[in-house]
């Protein structure tokens, strides 16, 4: 298996994998595709042990430093995540510890009250970290200004291949109005991606949680919006009602935060709209300067889900119908781009 690596990362990779007396490496396996540039590998040994290697290549965001110095934070206030083993900041790569493969993605009927409620749980630990650590910046209108301009120019502009800017102002309109009503939310630390494909079940029984470099100081709802608004996963309300009311107890009791189911639904809700309209630009550049077509599957469910979350309030009815003038120009693109 090639590693994508070039000679020095070689060695790096070599001598790390001596230091840590790993042994005779007997398997190389190149592990899920991203939406990121980012590549993983297990490496195997001849004794079963096993590692896996992150290559992030130089000049995207996704540091190696922004991940070793919130793994390390994170281990603090026992977040589950990766023990990490060797890194090497100039040649971009990291050696951590396997979480294994039963990511929650492909496993969640198993069990989903037993899986959902250690996710709880890791979730909670999150959000019990200090707000004032220098590592985590916060979502603030800078940085809902550059979601929006990914969503502008590489869904709508370039993917989609629309320029009607009455649509356009509409929906910018009411996105602003919820990134308002999101800084109105109690703030704590945000894995800002924890939903099933970040989710892994250990060995030990606990939640392991993964892809955390991009962790933010922001609103409550966000994390939750990941983890309960699924792309793969269609709940009944009498079972999200369930774990709803679990988080809210675990927040009462170790965040010292009470609040309403009715408002934590609101939370959610919103949280999910700012989400959803940042991850169909962030995809969408993906696809446009990678060529990645792998997560263009998900973009129907991102937009229904857009459109169904903003029809429940009266405020945003307007988003509502903005986003369901953009179905058929959705449809007619995936249509051509997915023959």
């Amino acid at each position: 298996m090639n590693l994508e690596i070039n000679s020095e990362q070689d060695s790096w990779l070599e001598n790390s994998l001596k230091y840590l007396n790993f042994g005779r490496t007997a398997k190389q396996e190149k592990l899920r595709i991203e939406s990121s540039q980012r590549s993983f590998f297990r490496i195997t040994s001849h004794d079963h042990n096993s590692l896996i290697l992150m290559i992030v290549p130089h000049g995207i965001d996704e540091s190696v430093s922004s991940f070793v110095d919130k793994a390390a934070i994170f281990k603090k206030y026992s977040v589950n995540v990766p023990n990490v083993y060797s890194y090497d900041l100039e040649l971009g790569l990291i050696l951590v510890e396997d979480f294994g493969d039963k990511i929650y993605q492909y496993n969640l009927q198993e069990d989903p009250d037993y899986f959902y409620e250690k996710a709880i749980n890791e979730l909670v630990n999150i959000q019990s970290i200090k707000k004032d650590i220098n590592s985590f910046n916060r979502l603030d209108q800078k940085l809902f200004s550059e979601n929006w301009i990914l969503f502008e120019e590489f869904f709508y502009k370039n993917f989609l291949e629309l320029s009607d800017n009455s649509i356009l102002s509409l929906i910018k309109d009411k996105y602003e109005f919820v990134c308002g009503e999101l800084l109105n939310q109690p703030q704590v630390i945000c894995h800002y991606d924890f939903e099933c494909r970040n989710l892994i079940l250990t060995s030990s029984g606990k939640a392991g949680v993964l892809d955390f470099q991009d962790a933010l100081n922001g609103p409550i709802g966000l994390d939750l919006a990941s983890l309960f608004k699924d792309l793969y996963y269609e709940w009944p309300q009498e079972r999200l009602l369930k774990w709803y009311k679990i988080y809210l107890i675990k927040i009462k009791e170790n965040l010292g935060i009470e609040l309403k189911y009715e408002t934590l639904v609101k939370y959610i809700d919103f949280a999910s709209i700012q989400r959803q309209v940042r991850i169909l630009g962030k995809l969408s550049q993906v696809f446009v300067e990678l060529d990645r077509k792998e997560r263009l599957k998900d973009f129907p469910t991102l937009l229904g889900f857009l459109i169904n979350t903003s029809a429940k309030y009266d405020e945003l009815r307007n988003l509502s119908n903005g986003m369901t003038d953009l179905k058929n120009p959705l449809q007619n693109k995936m249509e051509s781009v997915l023959i």
